[in-house]
């Protein structure tokens, strides 16, 4: 991204030994991440220097290389975008607007589509993540684009998925906020052949919320009573992890719904 001008923010990627970090050129607050995990592992908002070994040594814990990022922290509330490309040619799906814990850690909390993003920013957010696709040179499949956006209308990537979102974003709140079948899209280009845009089902808000505590659950069953028609989905519930959530993997179930 850095070689073809996408805006990106500044990054260095360290191992658990702090004297070979090279962090005096980046600016706090900074997020500390491991290279290659997901669901919000070992990501921690760190504010000055004396906490980052600690917030390295957590994101290394749950990295499989041990590893970890420390990049700039982007402002603003947080977003991402439902891709599809075939033969290089990319075809926007959807915006989605992401809840979460916040600091520290930002679990997410659910998603919601369409997003709320003002129609005057969407062009332009658009133009740079086709770019940023082009520039990771992905051609063919899915993609879920994370990003966050200011109070003034500043966009940032904060990562690239050459995959669907996951948290159900891909597979049914897609097609529940668009019409369009998504996992048949993908089985296409998968298999040589050019995306169906075809509406297969009128199209809808849609609303996924992950339970993490006693009071989210009662607040689903009360949302079940009194709203039963708009409930798309309820997961199964690992009522083991009832207030132990410390990623979205021990988080207890969710719920999807239409409003």
């Amino acid at each position: 991204m850095k070689e073809n001008n996408i805006k990106t923010p500044a990054f260095v990627e360290v191992t658990n030994d702090s004297k070979t970090w090279k962090v005096d050129d980046l600016k706090f607050p900074v997020i500390v991440k491991p290279t290659d995990r997901s669901g919000s592992r070992g990501i921690t908002k760190v504010y000055d220097k004396e906490k980052l070994e600690e917030a390295v040594h957590y994101a290394t814990k749950d990295s499989f290389e041990k590893k970890a990022i420390i990049e700039e922290y982007i402002e603003g509330d947080e977003y991402s975008c439902e891709c599809i490309s075939y033969k290089g040619e990319h075809h926007f799906l959807a915006f989605t607007k992401k809840y979460t814990t916040g600091a520290p850690n930002f679990i997410e909390t659910g998603h919601q589509e369409p997003s709320d993003i003002k129609e005057e920013y969407q062009k332009e957010i658009k133009e740079n993540i086709f770019k940023a696709l082009t520039a990771l040179e992905i051609q063919n499949g899915a993609s879920h684009t994370e990003f966050k956006i200011d109070k003034g209308g500043n966009f940032g990537i904060i990562e690239i998925g050459a995959r669907m979102g996951g948290d159900c974003i891909g597979s049914d709140l897609v097609q529940i906020s668009t019409g369009y079948d998504f996992v048949k899209m993908v089985i296409d280009v998968a298999c040589g052949k050019e995306p169906d845009f075809t509406k297969t089902t009128i199209p809808t808000k849609a609303v996924i919320k992950f339970i993490f505590t006693k009071e989210d659950l009662e607040e689903m069953n009360k949302f079940k009573e009194e709203h039963k028609s708009q409930i798309y989905r309820i997961s199964d519930m690992e009522l083991d992890n009832l207030g132990k959530t410390v990623d979205s993997s021990t988080r207890i179930g969710y719920y999807i719904y239409m409003p």
